[in-house]
């Protein structure tokens, strides 16, 4: 992993996530939903990298630059779980074609859903929103996990581009 190089993408990335990606967002009866560019790129990460623990910590980067963002309860609770979640996309690759459209939006998928979710049930739990929230939350992460989803191939599309740039050497080739 080429980590200055990750962490200039990373900013640029979250600077587009902050501005122009806000007008993809749609505001619903659920509440605003809109695609992740930081979880998307988590995906890719973790599809790529030679090791867990680069995945784990390109995570863990990837949502402390979302929790530098935001203000109030659970505050590096979202770096923890992009951490968690992309060391778990690391373990599973093996069981998916990488290069696949439909792989890496059903990951990006299964991503946004863990992480999203639990996030929402702890705001949930300290009773951030109102306790006859639930439905209302679980309709706005499932509908942020499938946009998230249908853009997904797009960014890794974008970042397949810069590969050499952000890891080094080639993707690691699985052993059968």
């Amino acid at each position: 992993m080429r980590w200055i190089p990750f962490l200039l993408v990373v900013f640029a990335a979250l600077l587009l996530q902050t501005t122009l990606v806000q007008a993809l967002w749609l505001p619903t009866r659920f509440g605003w939903m809109g695609p992740e560019l930081l979880a998307a790129m988590a995906v890719f990460v973790a599809l790529n990298v030679r090791s867990g623990a680069d995945a784990a910590l390109a995570g863990w980067t990837l949502g402390m630059a979302i929790d530098l963002t935001l203000s109030g309860e659970g505050m590096g609770l979202l770096s923890l779980l992009y951490a968690a979640a992309a060391a778990g996309v690391w373990q599973v690759r093996r069981s998916f074609f990488r290069e696949k459209i439909l792989s890496q939006a059903i990951l990006a998928l299964g991503f946004c859903l863990v992480v999203y979710g639990v996030w929402s049930l702890f705001e949930l739990l300290v009773g951030a929103h109102p306790a006859g929230d639930y439905g209302d939350r679980a309709m706005q992460v499932l509908g942020l996990a499938v946009y998230t989803a249908v853009v997904a191939p797009v960014v890794y599309g974008l970042l397949r581009r810069m590969h050499r740039l952000l890891l080094a050497g080639p993707p690691p080739r699985e052993r059968r």
